[in-house]
């Protein structure tokens, strides 16, 4: 069975999305020259490629995104390819987009099999299998595994329920198996994720000035914290999670990318880097016994960090790190889950920076207790801390998470139009006091005040 795992175009009004591999999938303007300044590897789409070639299976990833190829193009290659089996990755405001592009892809290659995956399709299985009849399966979760069980039951004719975490069709009725996986607890059974298939060097997160090329990568899947906003987590993972890869494999990663490839920085897009205190320290040793010399970054929680774990950090090589602030009112920080204490988050940036690493905050407006007031003390929190770069967002309370759940009880959605969830030019929910035009006009006013500032 020829698989074929795509990450699909994703192109409205000049705007360019993206989607596989962000927990923050979103559309922007183009840069100067066309190009996105953000293009996340499609870690699960490019794992679960590499497990299926792994076990003999015949596979391929197109990444539609990282190529910058359209609509028709990508429908043109995937006809070439002839796959007897497409799964494809999905997200909330990228969902009509998607599902329109396999319709067609469907019309094309009738006999094709299709699978959905990613966070919204995880959210709402039964609907979109009732809906949308060209779609066979999706797939839950952190779904890999998932997905080279289901390939191996359909080349051997075995029956699907002992497929984890899939939704299907039988019998005119729609089945949804367990969606826990097992294999997935250990990430050292793990192959690598495919690399070969892709334009390895369209791939960019260079906040902070970081070094391009640079390649992303993993050393631990997962956060236990509870920001009720936080998509992965409680979608993709469940349960909050945290799992590690051996130290020695990671770096025997970071090491294969450097000389292989030759990247000149190296981005850990762990969800939260440093939740394991004596797994940082000892990623920071085994690079420095290395005696690695490209810089790196990840994303960390600040509140976990202390002076000796930076120290050691930047001994390693550390370039920079994506601090989330979310907000200036600790009440805020307290009702939406993120328990952070302000006073210390404030310490460590002003300690990392001193330490000469670069700092990437984020903020969110419209989380629950936002004021007047709250939104003009996040915005001259911003402005004091002064990160090397900064991300501003309104708040998206994404399908799934205990956010989306609360308010859609209270009758505070105000619209289940996918497309709007965006993250950054619309507010989607009714805030509380302020309304949702105030949140976006907060957003985009911090956004000015930012670019003013010098």
């Amino acid at each position: 069975m020829r698989v074929l795992l795509i990450n699909l175009p994703w192109r409205e009004k000049g705007y360019l999305g993206v989607r596989a591999g962000s927990r923050w999938p979103f559309k922007s303007l183009p840069e100067s020259g066309g190009r996105i300044h953000y293009i996340p590897f499609p870690f699960f789409l490019a794992y679960a490629a590499s497990l299926l070639k792994k076990n003999g299976k015949e596979a391929k990833l197109l990444d539609a995104i990282a190529e910058g190829i359209e609509e028709k193009s990508c429908i043109d290659r995937v006809k070439e390819y002839n796959p007897s089996f497409i799964a494809a990755e999905t997200s909330t405001p990228s969902f009509y987009n998607d599902v329109r592009i396999l319709k067609d892809v469907k019309d094309t290659l009738p006999v094709v099999r299709i699978a959905l995956c990613g966070s919204h399709a995880s959210t709402f299985p039964q609907d979109i299998l009732a809906q949308y009849d060209f779609i066979d399966y999706i797939l839950l979760g952190e779904y890999e595994y998932n997905l080279y069980v289901l390939i191996d039951c359909l080349e051997n004719n075995r029956d699907l329920d002992s497929v984890p975490g899939l939704a299907y069709r039988e019998n005119k009725s729609i089945k949804i198996n367990s969606s826990r996986v097992a294999a997935t607890e250990d990430l050292n059974d793990m192959p690598w994720p495919e690399r070969g298939d892709v334009p390895i060097y369209k791939y960019n997160d260079g906040f902070c000035g970081l070094p391009r090329p640079n390649v992303q990568m993993w050393a631990s899947r997962g956060c236990p914290y509870q920001c009720n906003f936080c998509l992965w987590p409680q979608v993709i993972y469940k349960e909050h999670r945290y799992r590690r890869r051996k130290i020695r494999d990671v770096i025997d990663e970071m090491e294969h990318l450097i000389d292989k490839y030759d990247f000149k920085a190296v981005y850990f897009d762990d969800d939260t880097f440093n939740v394991d205190r004596d797994y940082t320290l000892g990623i920071c040793r085994e690079m420095v016994r290395r005696n690695i010399k490209v810089p790196w970054a990840c994303m960390a929680r600040a509140d976990l960090m202390d002076e000796e774990i930076l120290v050691n950090m930047k001994k390693a090589g550390l370039w920079a790190v994506k601090y989330g602030v979310e907000s200036a009112s600790q009440e805020i920080l307290n009702r939406c889950g993120k328990n952070i204490d302000l006073r210390k988050v404030v310490r460590i940036i002003k300690l990392t920076r001193e330490l000469g690493i670069k700092v990437h905050l984020t903020f969110a407006f419209g989380l629950e207790g936002e004021t007047d007031r709250t939104i003009d003390d996040t915005i001259r929190l911003s402005l004091y801390l002064n990160p090397d770069s900064i991300q501003f967002s309104i708040v998206t309370p994404f399908p799934g998470t205990k956010m989306f759940n609360d308010l859609d009880k209270e009758n505070r959605i105000l619209t289940k139009d996918w497309s709007l969830y965006d993250g950054c030019s619309n507010c989607v929910f009714m805030p509380g006091e302020l309304s949702p035009e105030k949140i976006v006009e907060a957003k985009e006013r911090a956004c000015k005040i930012w670019n003013a500032r010098f």
